[in-house]
């Protein structure tokens, strides 16, 4: 998300990360260009450079986890490239009228820049997509989620916790839906 510029250190990502590693599942948890803005124009396709020297021969086989404005460019990923799973953790539908958001190139703008939900249920199947979201998230309303689950059309794999805030520890539903992802074909 914006600001961690040490990525492992940052919220539960480091952990998750140990986590996977310890069951001989590769996950990459690295830092990101651009951490403060968190710019699409720079996140997306440094992703896809991430996903192509992982897999060279299948950038696809990815399972993205994505927190925050890390959501958001998971969404827009899927609207480009195929991936095997997501996981949306705080993501948000619009920029909550914050100009520094507004910047970052994720959110629509009244007509411009729409979601392509159909497009990211084309990259990953609807069963495939995991979101998170709390009741008592301080940065995103309720209401921006089910925006979000709305557009993707999630139900069962649609996860609303209570008192977890913005997700800044680490929460055991992670991984368990991460096990579910790997294996699923």
């Amino acid at each position: 998300g914006n600001g961690c510029s040490n990525i492992r250190q940052s919220n539960w990502y480091g952990i998750i990360h140990d986590k996977l590693i310890e069951k001989n599942i590769p996950c990459i948890c690295k830092d990101f260009p651009d951490p403060l803005h968190a710019r699409r124009d720079r996140w997306v396709p440094f992703m896809r450079s991430v996903a192509e020297e992982a897999s060279p021969d299948d950038p696809s086989n990815v399972i993205l986890v994505g927190h925050s404005s890390g959501a958001q460019a998971t969404l827009r990923y899927t609207e480009l490239y195929p991936i095997h799973g997501a996981v949306l953790v705080s993501a948000t539908y619009s920029d909550l009228g914050d100009a520094h958001e507004r910047m970052s190139g994720y959110y629509p703008q009244g007509d411009t820049n729409p979601y392509l939900f159909q497009d990211m249920l084309t990259n990953c199947k609807r069963e495939h997509w995991y979101q998170f979201h709390s009741d008592d998230d301080p940065f995103i309303p309720l209401y921006e989620a089910e925006k979000i689950r709305d557009g993707l059309g999630l139900t069962s794999t649609y996860n609303m916790l209570t008192r977890r805030s913005h997700f800044f520890d680490y929460f055991d539903e992670l991984e368990t839906v991460i096990d579910v992802l790997i294996a699923e074909e």
